[in-house]
């Protein structure tokens, strides 16, 4: 083609023409001529092989003797890469022998993206089959449990990322400012790349930074603030869906009695509250000087102890059970239900007057005092997920008089630590039972909470769950024995 151009141009009558030809013109002429010509060698081989490539595939013998070579294995695996003619689509599939229906194994490769060697020998590809639907069957708690069981820590490590490092996310300490959001801390207070969500969202914008971080970090749930992660029956507590955080996070640090039947499978599981951690010392030996103490909210005060704080206090009971034990004449000390200047205080049955002590709000060693001059704290709340009070009164050698109902809790009474009562039906008994037994030293709450709770047991329990669940989620600073919430 190049050579014919060049001869048409070199010709007797081109020279005449360009003869003609402003020299400007000619000039402009001939520095088009080397693009022109440089396109024409670029696009005409393409051109050439697509022309070939069309009169192959209509062309029968070429698709005869394909399916030859295919026959004698020549398209078996090589090192060396398919011809483009591998690529043949039949027009008459008829008249092609079955073997030649096979694809090379690069070209294979090729449609699925990867290398040609990669693959493996061709084999026949099966029949195309009805996907089958999936059987509908009832849930087996042995998978459920099975799913919930902990992995080994040297399974779960061997899966974890290269890319892990113990040191501090750079939005850790902006996260925790948010106050759903809780630090975590080891035994050398160094924070480690794990935050506990212990209330729900309070803005789209706490939820948005949880799905941004959500990867990076390790999430998990605790149960510390009312019913959550179920909704709160609090009439001035904030709704939402029953199912919008029990399946949120991978693991749970929860309270529930029957956690299956509000977890998914999903969500490893730990009976743990905030309340196991930070036991108080025992302090002094104080003498008996009131039957029981009651740790009340200073919250609502002004409008008669209605509201948020006095519902998840339960103060309604409350008041109800002050009638019973007045009558008897038994003392006691209501803490937090007087204003902060001590003007104004909850009402109480009048048959309280004298026998019951309204203070405003306590420091912790102030409110202790209390409790090591009571025999018994009462506990009349149902929706408190992890009322610390209770394992702060049994590490003062206290026991707890304790509402059956209590959502947080219930794993701390026993016959060593206290007595339940279910509502007003059975409190006068209980009651009676739990003076007495106090009276005769029969309880052992101090030497019981020391054996199940506290910093060193709890902090072995909530690391052990950490490496045993998420070791491919998380690294832990070096030398780490202990893993605490912070913060609360």
């Amino acid at each position: 083609m190049l050579v014919r151009i060049y001869y048409a141009l070199t010709s007797r009558k081109c020279r005449r023409v360009t003869m003609q030809m402003n020299p400007w013109m000619l000039l402009l002429l001939i520095l088009l001529m080397f693009p022109a010509a440089f396109l024409i060698w670029q696009l005409w081989p393409k051109a050439w092989a697509s022309a070939m490539e069309i009169k192959q595939r209509q062309d029968p013998m070429v698709v005869f003797q394909i399916g030859k070579l295919r026959q004698s294995g020549a398209f078996t695996k090589s090192s060396a890469p398919p011809e483009p003619v591998e690529s043949v689509e039949l027009p008459r599939p008829k008249v092609v022998p079955e073997s030649s229906t096979r694809l090379p194994a690069g070209l294979k490769a090729r449609l699925r993206g990867q290398r040609p060697e990669e693959t493996h020998t061709p084999t026949e590809p099966p029949e195309p089959k009805e996907p089958k639907k999936p059987e509908e069957r009832a849930v087996n708690p042995a998978e459920v449990k099975a799913l919930r069981a902990p992995r080994t820590a040297s399974t779960a490590a061997s899966k974890a990322s290269a890319t892990l490092s113990s040191n501090l996310h750079p939005m850790y300490k902006t996260l925790i400012k948010e106050y759903p959001f809780q630090p975590v801390r080891n035994q050398r207070g160094e924070l480690v790349n794990i935050i506990l969500v212990r209330s729900p969202f309070r803005s789209s914008r706490q939820k948005d930074l949880f799905n941004k971080y959500k990867d990076s970090l390790l999430f998990i749930g605790i149960s510390s603030f009312e019913d959550f992660p179920l909704p709160p029956p609090n009439p001035f507590s904030a709704k939402f869906p029953a199912n919008t955080y029990v399946g949120l996070f991978p693991g749970f640090l929860h309270m529930e009695k029957e956690p299956e039947k509000v977890f998914p499978p999903h969500v490893k599981l730990l009976l743990l509250s905030q309340s196991d951690f930070a036991l108080p010392a025992k302090g002094p030996a104080m003498p008996k000087k009131y039957d029981f103490t009651f740790s009340g909210s200073d919250q609502d005060v002004h409008r008669d102890c209605v509201g948020w704080s006095s519902f998840a206090k339960n103060w309604t009971f409350a008041k109800e059970a002050l009638e019973v034990m007045c009558s008897q004449g038994i003392t006691g000390v209501l803490v937090a239900t007087k204003d902060k200047q001590g003007r104004k205080a909850c009402s109480i049955p009048a048959n309280c007057a004298g026998k019951i002590t309204q203070t405003t709000f306590l420091s912790q060693e102030e409110f202790f005092k209390y409790v090591r001059q009571s025999k018994f704290l009462f506990v009349p709340q149902v929706h408190d997920a992890s009322p610390r009070v209770t394992t702060q009164a049994l590490a003062l050698d206290v026991p707890l008089l304790m509402n059956r109902n209590i959502i947080g809790g219930w794993k701390y009474v026993n016959e060593k630590t206290g007595e339940f009562f279910n509502d007003l039906s059975d409190f006068q008994e209980s009651l009676t039972k739990i003076l007495s037994k106090a009276d005769r030293h029969e309880y052992e709450p101090r030497r019981w909470v020391s054996a199940n709770a506290g910093d060193q047991i709890s902090g072995l329990k909530l690391k052990k769950f950490i490496e045993e669940n998420f070791a491919d989620r998380v690294k832990l600073p070096d030398d780490t024995q202990m893993l605490f919430p912070s913060g609360a």
